[in-house]
């Protein structure tokens, strides 16, 4: 990796591995009376630009974060792409971390401090982190356990095991590598806001059809349609949660699309229509405790708004995005699709 590929990695963080190299020579604010002072990875900030992989091992298994010509991405989810700018903090942190003192040598105090090798121990929150050069050679290693937040510098410590060494040390900074792939990969998949969305309509597998509108983007509240005679709403603003699912929404998990069998009589069919024309259609399937979704667009018409062609672009980055690939998503973010009638509508109270 070049330095040019680096900075591209980092982004707006480039400046702070600048900063960092001041950092690392200096002291932190409080010192101990065992402050050691030695810089944990001297050598990785001059030899940064040849990082090529990351890899983070934790009880719940291994990510493996991968240097390509198309960016950096996550092997274990058939190489989705991850935020950059999650590796480029990563690297940031590992150049600052700075040994204060040395802790315990015995291993059977490791736990106490969470540095028990997460192979050696089912519920361990420890976390291995390597990084790799290109040429395969091991940039950096070390085993990641408590925060301490005490140590009097704004950033608190860290304690941490070093290969080969049964000392445990407590460094400067902050050290948390992510442990779930929600906090490596890139998560956003839509952001259509609400006010874009003239209507909803949720088609559900046993053919129950739930469907709210607005006439215009200005329109308070959505309105429900087809509601039974004799029923209320729960709330004025209950059919509005339908308009907003596709607004900032972000994925916990990625597979690709053939790893999930969208039956048809288990799925649930949602398409959200623009006022400009364009149609984003959802398909949601529960598998226990999870949600599987995969989307599709279509652009509209070059005539049907006046913002026609941006859509076009929208929805053409959208399926390029989702193509091929289906996404795991927290309940709360699919709620508004899977409710029914019953969950939207009452009987009116009596007297009211």
């Amino acid at each position: 990796m070049n330095t040019k590929n680096f900075a591209a990695l980092c982004g707006v963080t480039v400046i702070s591995v600048l900063v960092a190299s001041w950092v690392v020579a200096s002291r932190p604010a409080t010192e101990s009376s065992d402050y050691d002072g030695t810089v944990l990875f001297p050598s990785l900030l001059d030899d940064v630009n040849s990082l090529d992989t990351v890899t983070v091992r934790t009880k719940d298994g291994v990510a493996t974060l991968k240097s390509t010509e198309s960016g950096w991405v996550f092997v274990e989810r058939d190489n989705y792409p991850v935020q950059r700018d999650k590796i480029g903090e990563l690297v940031v942190k590992l150049t600052r971390l700075t040994k204060v003192e040395p802790k315990t040598k015995l291993q059977d105090r490791y736990d106490r401090l969470d540095l028990v090798d997460p192979n050696d121990k089912e519920d361990t929150r420890a976390k291995e982190v390597t990084l790799t050069a290109a040429d395969g050679d091991e940039m950096a290693r070390l085993l990641v356990g408590k925060r301490k937040f005490t140590l009097g510098t704004s950033e608190g410590g860290t304690y941490v095991l070093l290969p080969d060494d049964p000392q445990a040390w407590l460094v400067t900074g902050e050290l948390n590598p992510g442990a779930r792939a929600r906090d490596w990969l890139v998560r956003e998949i839509t952001n259509i806001k609400a006010d874009d969305i003239r209507r909803v309509e949720v088609v559900h597998p046993d053919g129950e059809v739930l469907a709210a509108s607005k006439e215009t983007p200005e329109q308070s509240n959505y309105t429900l349609e087809n509601i039974p005679s004799g029923m209320e709403l729960r709330r004025d603003s209950i059919a509005d949660d339908m308009g907003r699912v596709l607004s900032n929404l972000l994925l916990d998990d990625v597979k690709k699309a053939d790893a999930v069998e969208f039956a048809s009589e288990k799925t649930i069919k949602a398409t959200f229509e623009g006022f400009d024309g364009f149609i984003v259609t959802v398909e949601l399937i529960e598998d226990g405790d999870e949600n599987w979704l995969r989307f599709k667009g279509v652009a509209p018409a070059d005539d049907s708004g006046t913002d026609a062609g941006a859509w076009s672009e929208m929805i053409a980055d959208v399926n390029k995005a989702t193509a091929g690939w289906v996404y795991q998503l927290p309940g709360y973010e699919v709620a508004a699709i899977k409710k029914r009638m019953t969950d939207m509508v009452r009987e009116p109270e009596e007297g009211a």
